[in-house]
């Protein structure tokens, strides 16, 4: 329930901005929190390991539940290196408002993604050499 917050949080704000457009509400919020929901279901739920173990190298299934394995392990990486940031930037805060709250979290947002691109472009690469991608 905890993450499902930012989620529902988004998906009143996606709400929010079609009703102040003047736009008509539309499905979107809540195909958001569903798509959402069913993810993490399905995440929690699947035995990764005994699904690769059966089936078979080379074939699509394989490439598939590679693919899923790997977006699951970054995903996980992005999550602790994003909760990471955050107590960092929180403990070195006095003041959660005030001078210097908002650059100070521009800054952290900015760490992330810089740290998550080079992890990224040392992955590719490491995935390119060993001739993995074509």
């Amino acid at each position: 329930m905890k993450r499902l917050l930012p989620v529902l949080v988004f998906a009143l704000t996606l709400s929010l901005i079609q009703l102040v457009s003047g736009a008509r509400l539309t499905l979107l919020p809540l195909i958001t929190v569903a798509v959402f929901l069913l993810t993490i279901t399905l995440v929690r739920l699947v035995r990764w390991s005994e699904w690769i173990f059966r089936a078979p190298p080379g074939s699509r299934r394989y490439t598939a539940l590679l693919f899923a394995l790997s977006v699951r392990h970054f995903a996980g990486i992005l999550a602790s290196e994003t909760r990471r940031v955050l107590v960092a930037r929180r403990l070195a805060l006095p003041r959660r408002w005030g001078p210097g709250a908002a650059r100070s979290l521009v800054y952290a947002v900015t760490a992330l993604f810089e740290a998550s691109l080079a992890r990224a472009e040392r992955f590719y690469a490491a995935q390119s050499l060993r001739g993995l991608l074509r």
